[in-house]
């Protein structure tokens, strides 16, 4: 089967004449050490995907000749990870992980019991750890990263479209997260996930009177990065088709 590397594109430069620059030039010639007369595959982030032949290499540059160009349709399922925000060493883990299963869009929001505040985050690498996740996971969809910096309120006002409204609970006994797929079947949903503290009450009542169906996970106690990432899971589970059909992508009549 014909799988050649991934690279990345930013979107505003996908056009003629295609290049990379810096970082996945120097990549692809001297750690992967591809030559000339190469294959590889380009993606933006944004569903689009092209195979391109090596034209020439230069230091810090690679010049490509386009063979094909495609785009992915949007996943029919759609999630929107609300995470409350941690201070936390594994998030980077976390965000990088969360790609590579296929979120949709990720929501760094400020909880009553957050350790640290958003306002002070760095954002580190995280960009970078995102695009490496989706090129190795053949991702075509790069999520934009979201933060709220004022409270649970802001994340009533940002699911104000979304119809499908989850919190997950430690508290929560009679409903879990499988039985609610199984019943309802979501397909575009937002999914709230509280710190290491738990949320405060007052919190669960804002998000309950905002439409939220609280949901276990079960009986165990989880991290906060295995409470988020398993959500991710189950729905790659329920929809294994989420990326959309290889097959039935639009063919090389897109343009820029």
């Amino acid at each position: 089967m014909f799988n050649p590397p991934t690279f990345f594109l930013e979107p505003e430069m996908w056009q003629e004449p295609f290049r990379l620059e810096k970082n996945e030039a120097r990549h692809l010639s001297r750690v992967l050490r591809i030559r000339t007369g190469e294959k590889i595959r380009l993606i933006d982030g944004q569903g689009r995907e092209g195979i391109f032949l090596v034209s020439s290499i230069k230091k810090n540059e690679v010049t490509l000749a386009k063979e094909s160009l495609s785009v992915w349709p949007e996943p029919e399922s759609k999630v929107h990870l609300a995470l409350a925000w941690n201070k936390s060493f594994r998030r980077s883990w976390l965000l990088e992980k969360a790609v590579e299963i296929g979120v949709w869009k990720i929501v760094l929001w400020q909880a009553r019991h957050s350790q640290g505040r958003t306002v002070n985050a760095s954002m580190e690498n995280w960009r970078g750890k995102m695009i490496a996740a989706a090129k190795q996971s053949r991702n075509p969809w790069i999520p934009e990263l979201v933060f709220l910096h004022h409270g649970v309120e802001e994340i009533t006002w940002y699911c104000r479209d979304i119809k499908n409204r989850i919190l997950l609970w430690e508290k929560e006994e009679d409903t879990g997260l499988v039985e609610y797929y199984q019943s309802v079947s979501p397909l575009e949903k937002i999914i709230v996930v509280g710190p290491e503290g738990g949320l405060a009450g007052e919190e669960v009542q804002l998000l309950t009177k905002a439409g939220f169906i609280s949901l276990s996970l079960g009986p165990r106690v989880l991290r906060w990065e295995t409470a988020a990432l398993a959500p991710l899971f189950l729905d790659m589970l329920f929809f294994p088709e989420r990326s959309g059909d290889p097959f039935s992508r639009l063919s090389s009549g897109f343009s820029s």
